[in-house]
């Protein structure tokens, strides 16, 4: 980048103070300068970055993890690589749902979308927690309900007796809980993602360590439901990437907006209990803010790998 793209104005949000740092040709002639002076700011979070972030001009990130998980609400799986559509969500990701039994759901036609209060979700059933599903339309037509990593339920979601079974099992598992008689609901082109839009999560390794740190937890990225998760050595850095295009792989993703956290963090994926302190408010006293990872569209279908790598376009 030549001089004359400076200044770069950079804010970073301590627990209680702002700081902010104006690099400008004064303060550095050149990239390697200003990428030093970066590191010796004390960043909890990024709040505001010009568009153009010098911290990820000359470096990218490292995919670590690719997850999908089938089933709104419940845990997912890792997978070594996934063929992304343009326009499409992360493949065979929420691409199912169990509504919670209202009369609006159980007369909807499959493959209608609807916020997320009318499905089992974790935010409001904790022991979900317990329970992650397998699905890939690719290879196996078979969704596998798993509890603490043992399948102990496989079903062709194609077949209504089928359905029928996994609805009978979460009737009984929750029945005094719900609003009727749950129903496996399914999305074929699009997801039961908090999102109408069609989007896929990013976060860095980095986020997720100081959240952990920050509320003496072990880092899980089973918290956080994220698609994509990258090395990272500055917390909430993947901020600055808003509006900015991504290479991925063989695909192209323009980062949208930060994702913003719900209740269902205050889960424990690991012991399935919830914890007493309200972890989204607490997010707002410590970092400034409750987001955690970013959303992105993908604007050129491609296939990601794990160890692929993240960089401006």
């Amino acid at each position: 980048m030549a001089p004359s793209a400076l200044p770069v104005i950079l804010q970073a949000k301590t627990s209680n103070k702002h700081a902010s740092l104006i690099i400008n040709q004064h303060h550095a002639s050149h990239i390697a300068d200003v990428c030093a002076c970066i590191w010796l700011l004390p960043l909890t979070s990024v709040n505001t970055v010009t568009r153009h972030n010098l911290y990820f001009r000359n470096r990218s990130m490292q995919i670590h993890e690719l997850w999908h998980f089938p089933v709104k609400g419940f845990g997912g799986n890792q997978m070594p690589l996934a063929k992304l559509q343009q326009g499409g969500y992360f493949p065979n990701d929420r691409q199912f749902a169990i509504s919670i039994g209202s009369e609006k759901t159980a007369a909807a036609l499959d493959g209608t979308w609807f916020r997320k209060a009318h499905f089992l979700q974790l935010m409001s059933h904790e022991l979900l927690a317990e329970y992650s599903c397998r699905y890939d339309d690719a290879t196996n037509s078979r969704l596998e309900l798993l509890h603490q990593g043992v399948v102990c339920l496989s079903i062709d979601p194609a077949q209504p007796t089928d359905c029928q079974r996994f609805e009978d099992f979460f009737f009984t598992l929750l029945g005094s809980k719900l609003r009727g008689k749950p129903r496996l609901m399914t999305m074929k082109h699009q997801a039961y993602s908090d999102q109408s839009t069609a989007l896929i999560s990013i976060a860095s390794s980095a986020s997720l360590d100081a959240f952990a740190e920050a509320t003496n937890t072990k880092p899980d990225s089973r918290r956080f439901r994220i698609n994509i998760i990258t090395d990272g050595d500055t917390p909430f850095a993947e901020e600055a990437l808003i509006g900015t295009t991504l290479c991925c792989g063989d695909a192209l993703l323009l980062v949208k907006k930060p994702v913003g956290r719900c209740a269902a963090i205050n889960v424990d994926p690991a012991t399935a209990k919830r914890n007493p302190e309200d972890y989204v408010c607490f997010m707002k006293a410590h970092f400034g803010h409750s987001n955690l990872g970013i959303f992105a569209e993908v604007i050129n279908g491609g296939i990601i790998r794990v160890g692929d790598r993240l960089q401006p376009a």
